[in-house]
């Protein structure tokens, strides 16, 4: 059985799939560490004393994410050269979302000193 039903779903209810899988572990994640901390306030006092080491620790990820990004894309254009034109799109899509995160993410910090 395995992964054959997720082949069998539809682009649409992938995506929402994934989405879901996404914003459920990330409420998990601030729920969890919020009852190790005690309390929401200081969960929150620790992101903004630690603001720095998360930019780095992102910074990171997208540079992984870059490399393997330029490697399957290598991949893929030699098997469907015609696929630039989307593939382009899709960068830019991708680079405009973390760059407009990031940007989100500063004017948050900067508010709340």
């Amino acid at each position: 059985m395995g992964k054959t039903w997720i082949r069998h779903m539809s682009t649409g209810a992938r995506i929402a799939l994934w989405v879901s899988i996404l914003i459920l572990t990330g409420i998990l994640i601030n729920l969890l560490a919020i009852r190790l901390m005690g309390d929401a306030q200081a969960w929150r006092h620790w992101l903004d004393k630690h603001t720095t080491d998360l930019l780095i620790w992102r910074l990171c990820l997208y540079t992984l994410l870059i490399y393997g990004w330029c490697s399957m894309r290598t991949r893929l254009l030699q098997h469907q050269p015609e696929a630039a034109r989307r593939l382009c799109r899709a960068e830019w899509a991708g680079a405009t979302a973390l760059a407009l995160l990031e940007i989100s993410n500063a004017l948050s910090n900067a508010e709340a000193t």
